[in-house]
């Protein structure tokens, strides 16, 4: 596979934790919404998020009760910046995210390409968010027409 491949705009079509036990297992529930984009000139950016998420009370997420706020943050992930293609890892090196701590860092991705599906996983060279987490996410993807 070569970066090329990678160029386009890809649907979250599954959002996996395969060692958690239920429910952990689908953090995001049964049917996660997300959108994945490579440009040809190597920038790229994800937002992923749970698929059933409950619309907060305020017309303006900044007057909605710091609960709201709390719960859509919870259900809710992405992060953009520049990356690298390397064989069968993807390299993305965050410029924006909404974990700070992400930040400055490169997340590795094991990248699997078939036809129009693309299986990324996250490996060990990643920045772990906090000690004991989970087992890395496996995220399934569909190119966009």
């Amino acid at each position: 596979m070569t970066a090329a491949r990678l160029v386009g705009a890809w649907e979250l079509v599954g959002y996996e934790v395969p060692a958690a036990p239920p429910p952990q297992r689908h953090p995001l529930g049964a049917r996660p919404l997300g959108q994945l984009v490579y440009t040809a000139d190597g920038y790229m950016a994800v937002h992923y998020m749970a698929g059933e998420r409950p619309l907060l009370a305020a017309e303006n997420w900044r007057t909605a009760s710091d609960g709201e706020r709390l719960a859509a943050v919870a259900t809710y992930g992405g992060y953009s910046g520049r990356y690298e293609w390397l064989g069968d890892r993807v390299a993305h090196h965050v410029d924006a995210s909404i974990y700070p701590n992400w930040i400055g860092t490169t997340l590795v991705r094991n990248a699997v390409l078939d036809g129009d599906l693309l299986v990324l996983r996250a490996t060990v060279d990643d920045p772990a968010p906090e000690p004991g987490r989970p087992p890395a996410p496996v995220l399934r993807w569909r190119r966009r027409p």
